[in-house]
Formats: C-alpha cells, sequence, structure tokens
C-alpha cells in the first residue's frame, strides 16, 4: 500500500504545473484570464456583505454625528435629507405616472402599418409602379418643395467601385 501502480512511478518534473513553459502560451494566457475572472467573481459574491458592513457603519456614524453629538440640528437633519429623498421619488413616480396616463394610449407607440403603395404613389404624384419600385429599394430621394408637396427624384446610387475609391 502506498506503492506506485503497474506502470512506474510518475516523475514531479513532468508535471505541466511545475514546468509552466511546456503550456502553449495561449492556454497560458487562458488560464490567467480564467483565473483573473474566478477571483473578480469570487470578490463580486463579497459585495452584499461590504454594502451592508459599510451601511451599518455610516449609519452609526450618522446617528453619532447628528443625533448624540448635535451638531447642526441633530435629528432633524436627518429627518429633512429623508423628506427630501422622498419628495423626490413622489415627483419621479408623478412625472412617469402623467406621462403614462398622457402618452401611454396614443397610437404612435403602436407598430404602424406598412404604407399603401397605392397611397404612397398619390401622395408623390408618381406612377404606381415607380412607387413599388421605391418600397422595394434601399434608398431613395425625396425633395420637399416650399408648397408643401414631396416629389421623388430619381438617382442613381455610386456603383461598388466608386464607394470604394472614395474612402
Amino acid at each position: 500500500m502506498g506503492q506506485p501502480g503497474p506502470g512506474g512511478a510518475m516523475k514531479a518534473d513532468v508535471i505541466v504545473i511545475q514546468r509552466p513553459e511546456r503550456q502553449p502560451k495561449a492556454q497560458r494566457y487562458l488560464f490567467a484570464f480564467a483565473t483573473a475572472f474566478a477571483w473578480i467573481a469570487w470578490s463580486w459574491l463579497w459585495l452584499p456583505l461590504v454594502t451592508l458592513v459599510a451601511w451599518g457603519v455610516g449609519l452609526r456614524n450618522g446617528y453619532v454625528q447628528l443625533v448624540v453629538l448635535k451638531h447642526g440640528m441633530g435629528a432633524r437633519d436627518l429627518l429633512i435629507v429623508v423628506a427630501i429623498g422622498l419628495a423626490c421619488v413622489m415627483l419621479s413616480l408623478a412625472w412617469s405616472g402623467y406621462n403614462l396616463l398622457r402618452y401611454g394610449k396614443l397610437d404612435r407607440r403602436r407598430n404602424r402599418p406598412v404604407a399603401d403603395r397605392l397611397a404612397m404613389a398619390g401622395a408623390l404624384n408618381v406612377l404606381p409602379p415607380t412607387a413599388i419600385e421605391m418600397h422595394r429599394s434601399q434608398r431613395i430621394v425625396l425633395e420637399f418643395r416650399h408648397d408643401g408637396s414631396v416629389s421623388h427624384r430619381r438617382e442613381r446610387l455610386p456603383s461598388a467601385a466608386l464607394v470604394q475609391s472614395a474612402r
């Protein structure tokens, strides 16, 4: 018992951990990154306890400074800070509720139906085949005139060679 099994004893110098130069560089970097990530995750798990302790120390320190040592107006200062915080919360809730009531049910917040090609043709003063072509194209150029009318200007897209040479 306690003796190595068949195949002979394992030499300690063949272990990769003791000879890290035998590891590929990418594997060493991957393990270093994984180790750093594990330490960060482990530290992250302690944050709630650290926060609780810091909160408790801060609460006790605030009580001592404001109430026991009576700097300023004592507990009244603490109540004023809490009241201001609650007022800010109530103001934010009231404003968001107002916006929800005012804008929450507007039709523009819903998905708009796809534009009808015939209606688009009439609005832009083009023939229906042109409206279909415009609907299928990735880019169109519209002109907005001073009288309020809109028109489609047929413009060819630059070729790929011109775009690449411009870059």
